[in-house]
Formats: structure tokens, sequence, C-alpha cells
């Protein structure tokens, strides 16, 4: 009970930051503008230095062979649960300009904007290494796999380009984590000055990365959520399928302790929000991934207490 009270509580209080920025967008507060301001802050400048300050600061050498397994462990989930949903996608015999959105939309998580807040709510501070090792896994499939799917189905072109790489090599949160590893490899310890600077964007991160994500709901529009047959099944794969795959595996790679609860709770959050840029940009379904983005996101405040008591 009190676990499943402590979990209602943060979930609460995610729920209540995230309608801060509901609020905001409804009285105007916040326009394109803002939104594209606190976009470019977090990726730019607050989520590597999260990166940096939460490996640096929860990791150590001799836990670096563990992450090597959990790395391994989550390109093998993601794998799995883009094959499944791909499977799924040809059964619901869905249009191409849908496949590659319903895809990305089941297989993959808001890791960053939602997961890292919900989690640092649920586990404290300690959790941030365990986000950044399923983070760049995450942000490798939502670049290579759910981009270069959701460009087919608007375009019909497919496969990678050497743009798509360097994007993603010259991701600041992807180099964050590499320079993360690499301090802690090396056994350099940065300045306390540099380390007071970065724990202070880290702290950041949460209230503002949930605040864009309240205004990204109200751009979406509540009175445009219809579910239908595909959106359910994605709501299958987002908050059943996904965590109790992650659940097996974990047992099946010897993962236990706060990285098992943060993959899961991770597994389990919704649909990324680079799924609507993309089917945007490329000419996909863009109205599919505005619902199951909005959806989702609802839905889990729901779902996260109950997941909880599972773990």
């Amino acid at each position: 009970m009190e676990t499943f009270l402590h979990s209602v509580a943060s979930v609460t209080i995610i729920l209540l930051l995230t309608a801060t920025g509901y609020f905001c967008a409804a009285k105007g507060w916040m326009n394109t503008q803002v939104k594209a301001f606190l976009g470019k802050f977090l990726l730019s400048f607050a989520v590597p230095c999260m990166c940096i300050y939460g490996l640096t600061s929860n990791l150590d050498r001799s836990m670096i062979l563990q992450a090597g397994t959990a790395l391994v462990f989550l390109l093998c989930l993601d794998i799995v649960l883009v094959l499944l949903s791909w499977l799924c996608a040809k059964l619901l015999r869905l249009s191409r300009a849908q496949i590659g959105v319903f895809v990305m939309m089941c297989s993959l998580s808001n890791a960053i904007f939602v997961g890292y807040a919900m989690c640092s709510e649920l586990f404290g501070p300690a959790c941030s290494a365990y986000v950044m090792l399923y983070y760049l896994v995450n942000t490798t499939f939502v670049q290579f796999i759910g981009g270069s799917l959701i460009r087919w189905g608007g375009s019909g072109e497919f496969g990678f380009s050497l743009r798509t790489v360097r994007r993603f090599l010259t991701t600041p949160a992807v180099l964050a984590v590499f320079v993360g590893f690499f301090l802690i490899i090396t056994d350099i310890q940065l300045p306390s000055l540099a380390m007071n600077y970065m724990k202070y964007l880290n702290n950041t991160v949460t209230p503002m990365a949930l605040v864009l994500t309240g205004y990204i709901i109200y751009e979406i529009g509540l009175k445009n959520i219809r579910i239908d047959r595909t959106l359910t099944v994605m709501l299958l794969f987002r908050f059943v399928i996904s965590p109790a795959l992650c659940l097996l595996g974990c047992s099946v790679f010897g993962i236990t302790g706060l990285a098992r609860s943060v993959f899961v709770i991770e597994s389990a959050m919704p649909v990324v929000t680079q799924t609507v840029v993309f089917a945007s940009e490329y000419g996909a379904d863009e109205k599919l991934a505005a619902q199951g983005a909005a959806l989702s996101t609802l839905a889990c405040f729901v779902v996260i207490p109950v997941l909880m008591q599972i773990l």
C-alpha cells in the first residue's frame, strides 16, 4: 500500500506539472516560439548536462560491465518490439502511411521528457544513469528505424543516409553519454564548479520537460482524440506487452534492482514525441501519430501506479 501511495503521489506531481504547461498554453502564455525555445534548451543544454552529471554521479568502472549487459538487453528488447509491432501492423492491414507511425508508437518510448521525470520522482536521482542507458538505445532506434519507416510510409524511400548517421552522432545528449562513459572509464573528475553547473541544469529537466509536454498535449487537442482499433492495440503494446517483455528480459539477462525497475517503467512510457515530428516532416499519418502521443501520455498516469505494484 505504501508503494502504491508513493507512486500515486509521484504521478500526481507529474500530472500537475503537465497540467501547468497545458494551462499556460490555454491562457496564451506559451506559443510556438516558447515551445521551440524549451525544446532547444532541454535537448542542447539541460539534458546533456543531466547525462554527464547522472552518469558520473551514479556509475563507476565496476558497474560498466553491467552497463554493457544492459545495453545488449535493451537492444534485443527494441528489436523484438519492432518486429512484433510490424507483424501486428500487417495483421491490422494498416496503410503504408500508418505502418511506420504504428511501429514507432508501439516499440519506442518517450524516455526523456516523460520517462526521466517519472523515474526521478519514483526512484530519486540514482535512476539517472539507467535512464541514460535506456535513452541511448531508444534514440538509436528512433533515428535509424522509426524515422526510416515513417519516411518510407510518407515518401516511399527507405534506407540510412550519412546525414542520419551524422545527426545521430552529433546529437548533444548522445555525445554527452559518450563523454560520461569516457570520464568514468578514465576516472577523470570534473572540477566542482562544472559539476555544480550541471547539477543546476539537471534540476531543470523534469519541470521544464513536463511543462513542454503539457503544451504539446494542448497543441494536439484533447477533443481530437478518438480511440479506435489501431490506438487500442498501440496502448496494449505500450502498457502491457512492452513492460511484460522487459520484465521477462530482465530475468533472462540477470538484471535486478534499480536497473530493472527503471527499464520496466521506461518501457511503459508514452509514445515518443519525434513520431509526430517525423510523420509531419515525411508526409505519413500525422493525425494517428498526434492522437497516439496525446492518448498514451494521459494513459500512463493511470498505468504507472499499477505497474509499481507489480515491481
